[in-house]
């Protein structure tokens, strides 16, 4: 039977309207405009330096926006003090009280608020049930475990009911099995409570795995907001293609219709194939390693390239190869039912047309 205190059932709005945020003579956030819907789960994703935690804290009201604005479901909170716009924390570190219990961790921000000290620790026990940690509520932080304190951060986060969720990196300090348990946990407590949810990661793999969209960004700009599937299949430009995931980046020459390869070979990319506006010239034919196949040298319509090393990895197997201009090129295909190859065996390499992406090398 489900407790009398329910926590939220339904997420607030966001939306980012051409925010900057400059320290100095550095902007870290290029007139950033990203919306939201309530109730979705959007990663914030790129590499160090690139704006996703300042997008974030502006959010959450510690950063104030050199322009721009921050509305949270129709309500304009650009210059709102955080503790009054209702968002949930979860910062990289617990940040947990070590002298304080678990319940009393829990419930500091409903003292902070005034509750009644009875009230305080119903609610407390209601949020560590949410987060699988019924019966915790008197240990101390030192006696749980790292994923166990995270949870118990996360308790407090959802604690006084906040309709939005941010969490800055919040698994960056676990070992790879708690830290795809704290992504299972994350991703069912979002569905079961509805909140809103902004993750911000530099781990491309927590992002594709947990996010309904994920927005890119590069030196303070947003390069691409799309579903994990459509951004990993289709990015929109090179740097998309290159930070997510493996890419095969293979430099050409376009004419509009033909990329010439090394030593003159030819693709004649297909109406399905994804091609960015490329002027002819110089350009950078993309495509993923597991799209490509290989097969006997020589054969029509193949890439010919020479196997340097291949590395058994179980599952499947990656296999590094050379153009004949030495262009590297890697292929994971699976282990099993796959012709054996060795290094410096000459293979030819093939791939589906929709398979292939084209971008200006200007980009690179």
């Amino acid at each position: 039977m489900p407790r009398e205190a329910s926590l939220p059932t339904n997420g607030a709005s966001i939306d980012i309207r051409s925010l900057e945020k400059q320290f100095g003579t550095v902007r870290a956030v290029d007139d950033v405009s990203l919306t939201v819907q309530a109730g979705e789960f959007v990663a914030l994703l790129g590499p160090s330096g690139s704006g996703k935690s300042t997008v974030l804290m502006s959010i959450a009201g510690f950063e104030r926006p050199t322009a721009g604005q921050i509305v949270i479901d129709g309500q304009d909170c650009t210059r709102l003090p955080p503790h009054k716009r209702n968002i949930g924390m979860v910062f990289q570190h617990y940040t947990l009280f070590p002298h304080l219990n678990v319940a009393d961790n829990v419930a500091f921000p409903l003292k902070m608020r005034g509750v009644p000290k009875g009230e305080r620790r119903r609610q407390a026990e209601a949020a560590l049930e949410t987060v699988r940690l019924a019966g915790y509520g008197d240990r101390m932080p030192k006696q749980l475990s790292g994923g166990q304190q995270q949870r118990v951060a996360l308790a407090r986060a959802i604690v006084y009911r906040p309709r939005v969720l941010l969490m800055d990196e919040p698994l960056s300090a676990l070992d790879k099995n708690l830290r795809e348990e704290m992504q299972i946990e994350i991703k069912r407590l979002h569905s079961e409570l509805g909140l809103t949810v902004v993750f911000v990661t530099h781990d491309q793999g927590e992002a594709l795995t947990m996010a309904d969209r994920i927005a890119i960004l590069k030196a303070g700009k947003l390069q691409q907001v799309s579903p994990a599937r459509e951004l990993y299949e289709r990015p929109s430009n090179l740097f998309a293609a290159s930070f997510i995931g493996e890419m095969n980046m293979l430099p050409v020459d376009w004419d509009g219709n033909r990329a010439r390869l090394v030593e003159g070979e030819e693709i004649i990319l297909p109406r399905n194939a994804s091609i960015a506006p490329v002027k002819s010239g110089r350009a950078v034919l993309a495509v993923r390693p597991e799209r490509l196949t290989y097969g006997r040298a020589g054969t029509d319509g193949t890439w010919a390239a020479t196997v340097r090393d291949v590395v058994y990895a179980g599952a499947g197997t990656l296999i590094i190869a050379n153009l004949a201009d030495g262009t590297e090129v890697r292929l994971r295909v699976p282990s099993a039912g796959q012709h054996p190859v060795s290094p410096g065996d000459r293979i030819g390499l093939t791939c589906p047309p929709e398979a292939l992406l084209l971008y200006p090398e200007a980009e690179a």
